[in-house]
Protein backbone atom coordinates (compact mmCIF):
# COMPACT_ATOMS: atom_id res chain seq x y z
CA UNK A 1 0.00 0.00 0.00
CA UNK A 2 2.61 2.31 1.09
CA UNK A 3 4.66 1.81 -1.77
CA UNK A 4 1.53 2.57 -4.52
CA UNK A 5 1.14 5.81 -2.51
CA UNK A 6 4.64 6.65 -3.17
CA UNK A 7 4.64 5.90 -6.29
CA UNK A 8 1.54 7.94 -7.20
CA UNK A 9 3.20 10.99 -4.96
CA UNK A 10 6.42 10.59 -7.51
CA UNK A 11 4.43 10.27 -10.64
CA UNK A 12 2.34 13.26 -9.84
CA UNK A 13 5.13 15.46 -8.43
CA UNK A 14 6.45 14.23 -12.07
CA UNK A 15 3.35 15.53 -13.54
CA UNK A 16 3.27 18.98 -11.79
CA UNK A 17 6.72 19.49 -13.08
CA UNK A 18 6.56 18.73 -16.23
CA UNK A 19 3.34 21.03 -16.44
CA UNK A 20 5.25 24.26 -15.02
CA UNK A 21 8.09 23.44 -17.14
CA UNK A 22 5.74 23.83 -20.12
CA UNK A 23 4.36 27.40 -18.44
CA UNK A 24 7.53 28.68 -18.80
CA UNK A 25 8.29 27.38 -22.20
CA UNK A 26 8.30 29.15 -25.58
CA UNK A 27 6.52 27.65 -28.36
CA UNK A 28 7.96 27.73 -31.77
CA UNK A 29 6.12 30.71 -33.24
CA UNK A 30 7.71 33.10 -30.12
CA UNK A 31 11.04 31.87 -30.34
CA UNK A 32 10.29 32.54 -34.11
CA UNK A 33 9.23 35.73 -33.40
CA UNK A 34 12.00 36.23 -31.09
CA UNK A 35 14.93 35.32 -33.62
CA UNK A 36 13.20 37.80 -36.08
CA UNK A 37 13.70 40.36 -33.42
CA UNK A 38 17.22 39.59 -32.51
CA UNK A 39 18.14 39.58 -36.77
CA UNK A 40 16.98 43.04 -37.02
CA UNK A 41 17.97 44.56 -33.80
CA UNK A 42 21.84 43.16 -35.22
CA UNK A 43 21.49 45.42 -38.22
CA UNK A 44 20.53 48.73 -36.17
CA UNK A 45 23.17 49.95 -34.16
CA UNK A 46 22.80 53.21 -31.76
CA UNK A 47 25.35 56.22 -32.40
CA UNK A 48 28.32 54.03 -30.73
CA UNK A 49 27.63 50.91 -32.56
CA UNK A 50 26.49 49.16 -30.23
CA UNK A 51 23.48 46.91 -31.12
CA UNK A 52 20.27 45.51 -28.65
CA UNK A 53 19.27 42.59 -30.04
CA UNK A 54 18.74 40.82 -26.56
CA UNK A 55 17.04 44.10 -24.99
CA UNK A 56 14.73 44.05 -27.92
CA UNK A 57 14.23 40.28 -27.32
CA UNK A 58 12.92 40.88 -24.45
CA UNK A 59 11.34 43.95 -24.41
CA UNK A 60 8.87 41.90 -27.68
CA UNK A 61 8.95 38.97 -24.62
CA UNK A 62 7.92 41.65 -21.63
CA UNK A 63 5.18 43.85 -24.57
CA UNK A 64 3.47 40.82 -26.40
CA UNK A 65 4.63 37.30 -24.78
CA UNK A 66 6.65 37.24 -28.24
CA UNK A 67 4.15 37.84 -30.49
CA UNK A 68 1.07 35.62 -28.79
CA UNK A 69 -1.14 39.41 -27.59
CA UNK A 70 -0.33 41.90 -30.19
CA UNK A 71 -3.25 43.78 -29.06
CA UNK A 72 -2.53 45.99 -26.13
CA UNK A 73 -4.25 48.88 -24.23
CA UNK A 74 -7.21 48.55 -26.50
CA UNK A 75 -10.39 49.66 -24.88
CA UNK A 76 -14.00 49.63 -26.12
CA UNK A 77 -14.95 53.17 -27.97
CA UNK A 78 -11.49 53.60 -28.53
CA UNK A 79 -9.93 53.23 -32.42
CA UNK A 80 -7.66 50.52 -32.99
CA UNK A 81 -4.89 52.88 -34.27
CA UNK A 82 -4.64 54.40 -30.67
CA UNK A 83 -3.56 50.99 -29.62
CA UNK A 84 -0.23 49.83 -28.71
CA UNK A 85 0.10 46.98 -31.61
CA UNK A 86 2.03 44.16 -32.88
CA UNK A 87 4.79 42.03 -31.36
CA UNK A 88 6.55 45.01 -29.86
CA UNK A 89 3.17 46.64 -29.15
CA UNK A 90 4.05 50.50 -31.03
CA UNK A 91 1.35 52.61 -31.28
CA UNK A 92 0.54 54.08 -34.95
CA UNK A 93 1.74 57.28 -33.05
CA UNK A 94 4.92 56.32 -32.17
CA UNK A 95 6.07 54.64 -35.68
CA UNK A 96 4.77 57.70 -37.43
CA UNK A 97 7.21 59.79 -34.78
CA UNK A 98 10.84 57.37 -35.39
CA UNK A 99 9.48 57.05 -39.13
CA UNK A 100 10.08 61.11 -39.17
CA UNK A 101 13.71 60.59 -37.88
CA UNK A 102 14.96 57.69 -39.26
CA UNK A 103 15.61 58.15 -43.10
CA UNK A 104 15.22 54.27 -44.01
CA UNK A 105 11.73 54.01 -42.27
CA UNK A 106 10.01 57.18 -44.06
CA UNK A 107 7.84 55.03 -46.34
CA UNK A 108 6.07 54.74 -43.28
CA UNK A 109 4.99 58.12 -42.99
CA UNK A 110 3.40 57.43 -46.61
CA UNK A 111 0.81 55.10 -45.38
CA UNK A 112 -2.74 55.74 -43.76
CA UNK A 113 -3.35 55.20 -40.08
CA UNK A 114 -4.54 51.80 -40.85
CA UNK A 115 -2.31 50.63 -42.92
CA UNK A 116 0.12 51.56 -40.52
CA UNK A 117 -1.47 49.59 -37.91
CA UNK A 118 -2.32 46.98 -40.38
CA UNK A 119 1.37 46.63 -40.52
CA UNK A 120 2.48 46.57 -37.07
CA UNK A 121 0.00 43.76 -36.38
CA UNK A 122 1.14 41.68 -39.36
CA UNK A 123 4.85 42.41 -39.73
CA UNK A 124 7.30 41.24 -37.11
CA UNK A 125 10.35 42.47 -39.37
CA UNK A 126 9.12 45.93 -39.84
CA UNK A 127 7.72 46.54 -35.43
CA UNK A 128 11.56 45.15 -34.91
CA UNK A 129 12.46 47.73 -36.62
CA UNK A 130 10.19 50.86 -35.75
CA UNK A 131 11.70 49.24 -31.65
CA UNK A 132 15.32 49.08 -32.61
CA UNK A 133 15.33 52.68 -34.28
CA UNK A 134 13.06 53.52 -30.76
CA UNK A 135 15.40 52.52 -28.87
CA UNK A 136 18.86 53.99 -30.31
CA UNK A 137 16.82 57.95 -30.14
CA UNK A 138 16.54 57.05 -26.45
CA UNK A 139 20.03 55.87 -25.86
CA UNK A 140 21.10 59.00 -27.41
CA UNK A 141 19.00 61.25 -25.88
CA UNK A 142 18.68 59.24 -22.09
CA UNK A 143 22.42 58.18 -22.10
CA UNK A 144 21.83 55.22 -19.00
CA UNK A 145 20.35 51.90 -19.99
CA UNK A 146 17.68 52.42 -17.20
CA UNK A 147 16.68 55.44 -18.99
CA UNK A 148 16.32 53.78 -21.98
CA UNK A 149 14.03 50.91 -21.22
CA UNK A 150 12.19 52.71 -18.92
CA UNK A 151 11.74 55.22 -21.98
CA UNK A 152 10.27 51.97 -24.61
CA UNK A 153 7.15 52.06 -22.06
CA UNK A 154 6.54 56.02 -21.36
CA UNK A 155 8.73 57.43 -18.94
CA UNK A 156 12.42 58.29 -17.90
CA UNK A 157 12.28 56.27 -14.95
CA UNK A 158 9.66 53.04 -15.07
CA UNK A 159 11.64 51.00 -12.64
CA UNK A 160 8.79 48.00 -12.79
CA UNK A 161 8.71 48.13 -16.13
CA UNK A 162 12.67 47.54 -16.44
CA UNK A 163 12.81 45.11 -13.86
CA UNK A 164 10.30 42.82 -16.05
CA UNK A 165 12.22 43.40 -18.64
CA UNK A 166 15.97 42.52 -17.15
CA UNK A 167 13.48 39.38 -15.72
CA UNK A 168 12.96 38.47 -19.18
CA UNK A 169 16.29 39.05 -20.57
CA UNK A 170 17.56 36.80 -17.90
CA UNK A 171 14.91 33.88 -19.25
CA UNK A 172 15.83 34.28 -22.87
CA UNK A 173 19.70 34.45 -22.19
CA UNK A 174 19.47 30.40 -21.11
CA UNK A 175 17.35 30.37 -24.38
CA UNK A 176 20.29 31.50 -26.47
CA UNK A 177 23.05 29.87 -24.44
CA UNK A 178 21.36 26.34 -25.58
CA UNK A 179 21.55 27.65 -29.28
CA UNK A 180 17.49 27.89 -29.12
CA UNK A 181 18.30 31.75 -30.01
CA UNK A 182 21.29 32.52 -32.21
Amino acid sequence: MFISQGVYLIRLFLLILLLTLQLFALSPEQLKVLQTVRDVARTIPDYRGETYENTLAAICLTESSAGKNIIGDFKKGIIITKASLGSMQIQVATARYIAKRIKALTWINTLSDAEIANKLLTDVKTSAQISAYYLTILKKSRKHYFNMISGYNGGMSNNPYYQRVMKNMKFLNKYVKNGKLI
